[in-house]
C-alpha cells in the first residue's frame, strides 16, 4: 500500500509580513529614485559647464565676425593696408576657392581608396587586414602636423612638385584616409549577414554580392563618414600650413600655389594692421559656418536615409 503524502497548502503572509515587504520596497525604490534625480542633475551640470565655452565662443565669432562680412569679403583679392588706408584689408575670395579646391582635389585622392580599404577590411579576416586596421586606427590619433610634415617631405622635396595645391590636398587626403576607412569598415560590418547570404545562395561571386547588395546597404554609413572626413580636413591648419604656398590669385591649379582659410587665420594674426587682425573673426565665423553646414547635412542625410530604410 503506497503511502499519500498529504501536501500542505501554501500560508498565505500575514499582514505584518506584507506590511513589512512594501516598506522595504517602497525604501530601494525612493533610495533609486533620489540616485537617478542626483545623476541627471549632474548630468546636466555637466552639459552646462561642457556648453559655456561652446557658447561664449560662438558669441564672440557671431559679435566680432558678423561685422566683417559684406560682398567685398567675399569677392575680392586680400590687400594689405597702408598708412592712407589702414581698413583697406580687401578679401578673402582666393582663400575661399582655395579651401574648395583643397577638399576636392583631397577627396578625389582619399575617398575612392578609403572606402575599397574599408570594405576590404570589413570582409576579409587576414594577418594582412589587421595590419591595415591597426595602421589606421594609428593614423587616426596622430598629430595632424605629421601629415604636413610627410607631405612636405615627400611631395615637395622629393618628387620636387614644390609648394603647390597637389601637395596639401595629399595631406588633407592623408588626414582624411583613416575616418573613411574606420567609417566605412563599421559601415559594412553592420550589413546583416543574411544579406550576404542570400545573395551568395542564388549563385553570385562574392565581390558581386559586395558591390551589388553589401555596398548599396552600407551607402548611408559611409556617406556619413566621408562628410565628416571632409568637415574635418576643410579647418585644418597644420597640414596645409607647410606645403601650399599661400597663394594670393584665385587659383583652381592643382600645380599652383594656393590659399585657404586656415592659413589666411594664421597670417592675419600675426598682422600689426588691427584691421586684419579683426578680419581673422570674419574668417573663422565663414570656415565654422561652412564645417557646420557640412556636419549639420551628413546628420540630415542620414536621418532621412534611415527613415526610409525603416
Amino acid at each position: 500500500m503506497t503511502d499519500l503524502i498529504e501536501l500542505e497548502e501554501p500560508t498565505e503572509p500575514s499582514t505584518s509580513s506584507r506590511e513589512e515587504i512594501r516598506r522595504i520596497s517602497d525604501n530601494a525604490r525612493a533610495r533609486r529614485v533620489v540616485t537617478s534625480r542626483i545623476m541627471v542633475a549632474l548630468c546636466g551640470v555637466a552639459l552646462l559647464i561642457a556648453a559655456v565655452p561652446l557658447v561664449a565662443l560662438l558669441y564672440q565669432l557671431i559679435d566680432k565676425g558678423a561685422g566683417q562680412l559684406n560682398l567685398d569679403f567675399f569677392t575680392k583679392l586680400p590687400q594689405t593696408p597702408t598708412l592712407i588706408a589702414p581698413n583697406a584689408t580687401g578679401g578673402i575670395s582666393n582663400a575661399i576657392v582655395g579651401t574648395i579646391a583643397l577638399t576636392l582635389y583631397a577627396s578625389i585622392l582619399a575617398i575612392p581608396v578609403g572606402v575599397l580599404v574599408g570594405v576590404y577590411l570589413a570582409e576579409t579576416n587576414s594577418k594582412f587586414a589587421t595590419t591595415l586596421r591597426v595602421i589606421a586606427q594609428t593614423m587616426a590619433g596622430a598629430p595632424s602636423i605629421l601629415m604636413g610634415l610627410f607631405a612636405f617631405s615627400f611631395i615637395v622635396h622629393d618628387l620636387n612638385v614644390g609648394f603647390t595645391a597637389i601637395a596639401g590636398s595629399f595631406a588633407l587626403a592623408v588626414l582624411m584616409l583613416p575616418v573613411i576607412i574606420i567609417s566605412t569598415e563599421i559601415a559594412v560590418r553592420n550589413v546583416p549577414n543574411s544579406l550576404r547570404e542570400a545573395g551568395l545562395a542564388l549563385g553570385a561571386k562574392p565581390h558581386m554580392v559586395s558591390t551589388k547588395v553589401v555596398l548599396p546597404s552600407a551607402v548611408t554609413g559611409i556617406v556619413t563618414g566621408v562628410i565628416l572626413a571632409i568637415s574635418r580636413a576643410v579647418g585644418e591648419t597644420a597640414p596645409v600650413l607647410l606645403v601650399i604656398g599661400g597663394g594670393f590669385t584665385n587659383s583652381w591649379q592643382p600645380f599652383n600655389p594656393v590659399s585657404a582659410m586656415p592659413l589666411a587665420i594664421f597670417e592675419n594674426a600675426k598682422s600689426e594692421w588691427p584691421s586684419q587682425r579683426a578680419q581673422v573673426w570674419g574668417i573663422a565665423l565663414v570656415l565654422v559656418a561652412f564645417v557646420f553646414v557640412l556636419s549639420l547635412t551628413a546628420r540630415i542625410w542620414a536621418s532621412r536615409k534611415q527613415q526610409v530604410r525603416n
